[in-house]
């Protein structure tokens, strides 16, 4: 299983700084959608996926520096079934 996430991570990740470090980050977009009465609207946040052995001590309040933003670990990270990646939701500041 480990091998597929770091494939997966190779391939479809971003590298990124973290504390000091060079991670892969994978950004998905587009965004949550929220309804707003009859509006739909994008929320801020948007949704990443990093390899807990990457940043095994993730935070809220931790910043990861792609090339052109700076984004900030918004909500508690979430690990998934086997224990291999962080769920995030980052706001860009």
């Amino acid at each position: 299983m480990k091998t597929a996430v770091d494939s997966l991570f190779l391939q479809l990740g971003q590298p990124v700084k973290y504390k000091n470090n060079t991670i892969r980050l994978i950004l998905i977009e587009p965004d949550k959608m929220v309804g707003v009465g009859f509006v739909n609207t994008h929320s801020s946040s948007h949704q990443g996926r990093i390899r807990i052995s990457d940043a095994p001590n993730l935070k809220i309040g931790d910043k990861i520096e792609t090339d052109t933003d700076i984004y900030s670990v918004h909500s508690e990270p979430m690990k998934d079934i086997h224990n291999l990646i962080w769920s995030v939701d980052l706001i860009c500041i």
